[in-house]
């Protein structure tokens, strides 16, 4: 097979460990069907996905939002005019991300949400943005499974009706998403369960993980895990609600009842005091206010993904803030409650028969999170049994991206 050069986008090694998850998940899965593929991936930390890049047949492009927003798309614009007069294109061509685009065959788009009314004007047009500049260079473009809509507002509406009727295929990642891309009339949708159910073990993050809990006895307790957002702590302030000392007391009151209790940051930018797709800060306030820390373990790392999962596996019950935290939970058949702000989550928890347990941030209080706890306590070998029951065909939905991908590879 001719070597092909597929192009990721909105997704990084760094930052947000859930987009991590579904980068090693197209890599590896992809690779191993097909032998013969180079991948550039469109990064927003580019210094930092080239460090933490493990891959050979990986190139890392500089696509800052400044960068693809004020630059490459209105050059991406100007291409599509003027395509036909070559020493333009070849001008243009100059810019590394427009050449980046065109350089490939054809580009998965792996935004874990997108189109989303509730994130406004300026998220929603750099969706746009993002959709539409492979696509003017003359790009197919596949959305690797995310949550979409709804399309009610004026704006996301347009940007909606403009791009993605032009994608080649769109991943629903729920029945909710689903349905709002029919009512925008689409007609190019695949329903695919989250693409981070497909990424693979890695033997060495399981090999480090065992290790850490061989040589604490802390891991000897039974453990909950609490996965600590800076986006759910941003919404929470924002609506007078005290995320961080809800978090504290809650910590407190676990440990009260006999649990470790296990703080984990899936979304982490070391060095770095800006919250945007870091949790390290919000999880050190949490962890200096908890009462016992002998009861309680934070690692204020950026680990990888696998790595992430890999602990998560060693909890009893998963308290989640971080969407893909919640997907590892239930890729290892850890019972979850979460925490959240959009129907993302409740989508994917209704395909384990427990949509019940995802709650709204706004109605977060210490009170209601114990109740919800203490259900789940009261109702965990049901649960567990749902994941369980459920898991199998929800990784078979998941892989339907990975077909996807090859079956297009294959295709060209």
């Amino acid at each position: 097979m001719q070597k092909k050069t597929i192009g990721i986008t909105a997704t990084d090694f760094a930052g947000n460990k859930g987009a991590a998850a579904m980068l090693q998940a197209i890599v590896k899965n992809v690779s191993a069907k097909c032998n013969n593929v180079d991948y550039k991936l469109f990064s927003v930390y580019p210094k930092e996905d080239k460090e933490q890049n493990p891959y050979n047949n990986l190139e890392v492009v500089s696509c800052k939002p400044e960068q693809i927003i004020f630059i490459a798309f209105p050059l991406a614009i100007l291409f599509y005019l003027f395509k036909w007069f070559k020493p333009l294109k070849a001008l243009l061509l100059k810019n590394k991300i427009l050449r980046g685009f065109y350089e490939c065959d054809f580009v998965v788009d792996a935004a874990g949400i997108s189109y989303v009314d509730s994130r406004g004007f300026i998220m929603n047009t750099y969706n746009f943005i993002c959709t539409s500049t492979p696509l003017l260079v003359g790009k197919d473009v596949i959305k690797f499974s995310q949550a979409m809509g709804p399309f009610k507002t004026f704006w996301n509406r347009l940007w909606g009706n403009l791009a993605l009727p032009k994608v080649e295929k769109i991943c629903a990642r729920g029945e909710i998403t689903k349905k709002h891309l029919k009512d925008l009339g689409l007609k190019n949708i695949e329903l695919c369960a989250d693409g981070a159910f497909s990424m693979l073990d890695d033997e060495k993050a399981t090999e480090y993980v065992n290790s850490v809990v061989r040589k604490d006895k802390f891991y000897s307790n039974e453990i909950i895990g609490l996965s600590i957002s800076s986006v759910v702590d941003g919404y929470c302030r924002k609506n007078g609600i005290d995320y961080i000392g809800i978090m504290t007391r809650f910590i407190n009151y676990l440990n009260k009842k006999g649990y470790g209790v296990l703080i984990i940051a899936n979304a982490a930018r070391k060095g770095k005091i800006r919250p945007k797709n870091n949790d390290l800060v919000v999880c050190q306030k949490v962890y200096e206010q908890v009462a016992n820390k002998d009861m309680c373990r934070w690692y204020p790392e950026e680990f990888t993904p696998e790595i992430i999962r890999d602990f998560i596996s060693k909890t009893k019950i998963l308290v989640a803030s971080r969407f893909h935290a919640m997907i590892g939970a239930l890729e290892k058949q850890v019972p979850v409650l979460l925490i959240g702000w959009s129907h993302k989550y409740k989508e994917v928890l209704d395909m384990f028969e427990i949509g019940d347990y995802a709650t709204d941030y706004k109605k977060l209080d210490y009170n209601n999170l114990v109740e919800q706890f203490e259900r789940l306590e009261n109702e965990y070998f049901d649960v567990e049994n749902k994941i369980k029951r459920n898991l199998p065909k929800v990784k078979q939905s998941s892989y339907k991206n990975i077909e996807i991908i090859v079956d297009k590879i294959k295709s060209i």
